[in-house]
């Protein structure tokens, strides 16, 4: 009943937009090109003719966006009104890719609008990846590295900066599974996902707090066309872990509702270090093996006022907690100690039109449980531990018998956040955009377990701003203004008698702050001429302590260290100046950016003298620092070989304290050099391609006390897939191998490094997927 009142509302007072899109050099229609509002989340795809229509529900003003494989992307404003529209494109072939919209902008721009570039990493590029994971995958991006705990447990490091300062948005709201932790995982994957956008630098004018180092925006996949239905099925395998990552997806969409389904599992074994090592009995690092389900399920309505999406997503990950390499086999089953997180995400993202302006609200809600079970034996000393090691075998098979019958864990936090975000996009003219919001959330942890890492909390956030986008010639104006206030209220704890806790340390004292912090940002853009653009950008950020620095106490056994917080701590502040430099003609591109980032109060643990329990003591500290360096990527498509890429990225960053000494957790330096020919089709092969990649990390001695040096390694990775066609049935393959000669490496933000244990070896990815298009 809903639905029929919804299109009846609309459907007689439509708007049409219609049109031919041809070949700009031969002339020649081209079909299955597609023509998207990402405002409205609407889109078409041209005929066998060329030929599309699209209705619109109401007058204004759109942003349009036509895209096909191989032809510069053509972005448009649009004043649509009553009568209908004929809009013809000619699309012009393009051997250098061309970027979409940027969704997180806010106003949904173009790159060559945005003061600081935003990098898209789009779902092909996921596709035809051969690492375990998306965050992995990301790992990839000029001034993007990985931490990581085996191959379950990745976080995003941006520009040396991660965990709690690096914000990750998804479902139309921050993501909050308490990312504070390092040997946490981030609980995301790809699936449902069209691309990621990755803005470096702070980012707290519109995210808010914990965007000082950068966001990390996941973008939902688009609906499927209006009146198609679309599915896909995908597996890939995974040589060195045996691993399988399964996905199944389908879409349909009307005039005036659409829907979505998106559902997949991964499960892996232990992953085998690369055959150079010295002790053959320890290839596959115990407990590296993981389990992952997800499902994401979706809802979405157009009318004349108002689009809505109501989006729900599912994901629990087992992971195995790797200590010290022992049983050797291609078991699945989880052995103790392991972790088993469940996130429940619901979301409803709502734009109401009005006249000339409009107004986004989102709303949300997030629930994530986190457990971690130990073996009865975690906590003995070397020497009681020594006694059982006769009994391993047997105590592996118990271990995996307890996975199955508990179901409280040792630890046992559950983090329950309610978002929203309100913006109010002012009436614009041709060169000026104005937009005030507010952004909040509230947030309760609970402790059901018997150990405590932090306590019981109460967080409220509030934040109110303004933003303001001019455009004078070639020049292009982005600034804005913040105020943000931020509360938390834990609950005391005492610790009786447990184990990993010094009786000096018997209790966690109360606490009650508050935080509050204003920011800023000016930004400009030049277009010098057709090739050369220049971005300078000013922003400042800040981030609260979060309850782990506040309130720790106790022995982190993920991390093997006893945590001591600091209720003392101030809020960390910081400025970056960033500088971009591109270039982009018919066969090279090219593209600098330079930053300087300045944090006044920066949290870390600092490693003190003190031994408690077995284990070193960590106390968490403030320190000013410095974090400088710079991104630059080239991409060359030779004259007379344009189905050939030379592509080189480099990236560096050095982060100091206001001592002059070395931050914790800085990358090396990274070189990644990258050759790509995309071939032409052959009889039912199409879009053949083959890359070879080179990566090469420097070696990282500029470190701190509690660190070690990291030698440089490099890398080789190769990948070969094409289209085959089965009959009318597309499949997509790809086979892929990376570290391809099976060198020993260790990553300079491996937490297992300090265990002496290597990153994986050589491993052989095989991909498939069968797209499904079908018409209404």
């Amino acid at each position: 009943m809903l639905v029929n009142l919804l299109v009846m509302s609309t459907v007689l007072n439509a708007q049409v937009i219609k049109g031919k899109i041809i070949d700009a050099q031969t002339k020649e229609s081209i079909p299955g090109v597609n023509i998207y509002l990402p405002e409205i989340k609407k889109g078409v795809v041209t005929d066998i003719d060329g030929n599309y229509e699209l209705k619109i529900t109401r007058k204004g003003t759109y942003k349009v966006q036509i895209s096909f494989i191989g032809y510069d992307v053509i972005l448009k404003t649009l004043e649509v009104g009553e009568d209908p529209i004929t809009l013809d494109f000619e699309l012009a072939h393009s051997v250098i890719e061309t970027e979409e919209f940027v969704v997180s902008s806010v106003y949904q721009s173009s790159q060559d609008e945005n003061p600081v570039e935003v990098i898209q990493f789009d779902a092909k590029q996921l596709q035809q990846s051969a690492n375990l994971s998306l965050m992995q995958s990301l790992g990839n991006v000029a001034g993007v590295s990985v931490a990581s705990t085996g191959v379950g447990i990745s976080k995003p490091v941006i520009r040396g900066l991660s965990n709690n300062r690096v914000l990750v948005y998804n479902q139309g709201m921050p993501f909050d599974n308490q990312q504070w932790g390092d040997d946490h995982s981030l609980g995301l994957n790809g699936l449902g996902v069209d691309k990621v956008e990755i803005i470096k630098g702070p980012s707290s004018l519109l995210y808010g707090a914990d965007a000082m180092g950068g966001v990390l925006h996941f973008v939902a996949e688009k609906p499927a066309p209006v009146n198609t239905v679309q599915a896909n099925v995908a597996n890939k395998y995974f040589s060195n872990s045996d691993g399988y990552q399964s996905s199944f997806g389908i879409k349909a969409t009307k005039e005036h509702i659409r829907f979505g389904l998106n559902a997949g599992y991964n499960m892996h074994s232990d992953y085998k270090q690369s055959e150079a090592i010295f002790d053959k009995r320890h290839l596959r690092v115990t407990n590296t093996r993981f389990n992952e389900r997800a499902i994401r399920a979706s809802i979405g309505f157009i009318t004349k006022p108002w689009v809505t999406d109501i989006t729900y997503s599912f994901n629990q990950a087992a992971i195995g907690i790797p200590e010290e390499p022992s049983f050797q086999n291609y078991d699945k089953a989880l052995l103790m100690p392991f972790q088993l997180t469940t996130s429940n995400v619901i979301s409803m993202e709502n734009t109401f039109f009005s006249g000339n302006s409009k107004v986004t609200v989102n709303l949300g809600y997030q629930n994530n449980d986190r457990k971690e079970f130990e073996d009865e034996h975690a906590h003995e000393s070397e020497e009681e531990h020594g006694e059982h090691e006769e009994h391993e075998e047997t105590e592996y098979f118990q271990q995996k018998l307890l996975y199955t019958l508990q179901d409280t864990g040792a630890l046992d936090m559950n983090l329950t956040t309610y978002n929203y975000d309100v913006k109010w996009f002012l009436p614009s003219s041709k060169k000026l955009n104005i937009v005030v919001g507010t952004q909040g959330k509230t947030q309760a942890n609970t402790n059901r377990g018997h150990e405590v890492l932090i306590p019981d909390a109460t967080i409220n956030q509030f934040g109110v701003f303004s933003l303001f986008k001019y455009q004078h010639k070639k020049f292009n104006f982005l600034s804005g203004v913040r105020y943000d206030l931020k509360t938390i209220v834990t609950e005391e704890v005492h610790h009786e008698e447990e184990e990993g806790v010094h009786e000096e340390h018997a209790e966690i004292e109360p606490v009650d702050v508050s935080y509050a912090a204003v920011n800023g940002s000016f930004g400009v853009t030049y277009q010098l001429d057709s090739a050369w653009l220049i971005r300078t950008n000013v922003a400042t950020g800040f981030r609260a302590p979060n309850l782990a620095e506040l309130t720790a106490n106790g022995v982190h056994h993920g991390a093997v260290r006893y945590e001591l917080g600091n209720p003392n701590l101030t809020t960390e502040n910081n400025v970056e100046l960033d500088l971009g430099l591109e270039l982009s003609s018919e066969h090279v591109s090219w593209a600098f950016s330079g930053f300087y980032n300045h944090i006044n109060n920066f949290i870390y643990l600092a490693p003190q003298d003190s031994i408690i329990d077995g284990v070193q003591l960590f106390e968490y500290t403030q320190s000013d620092a410095n974090l400088y360096g710079f991104e630059t990527t080239i991409d060359i498509h030779p004259h007379a070989m344009h189905w050939l890429h030379f592509e080189t990225q480099y990236a560096m960053v050095i982060g100091k304290k206001a001592d002059g000494s070395y931050l914790p957790r800085i990358p090396g330096n990274n070189l990644l050099n990258t050759f790509k020919a995309e071939l032409k089709d052959f009889k039912f092969i199409k879009s053949p391609f083959a890359s070879v990649g080179i990566n090469t990390i420097f070696a990282q001695n500029n470190i701190d006390l509690a660190e070690t040096p990291t030698l440089t390694y490099v890398l080789l990775n190769a990948s070969v897939g094409a289209e085959i066609m089965l009959g009318k049935q597309p499949l997509e393959l790809t086979v892929a191998v990376t570290n391809l000669l099976d060198r020993q490496y260790v990553n300079h933000l491996s937490r297992l490094k300090q265990n002496g244990i290597y990153n994986m070896g050589r491993n052989l990815v095989v991909g498939i997927r069968l797209p499904f298009n079908l018409k209404n």
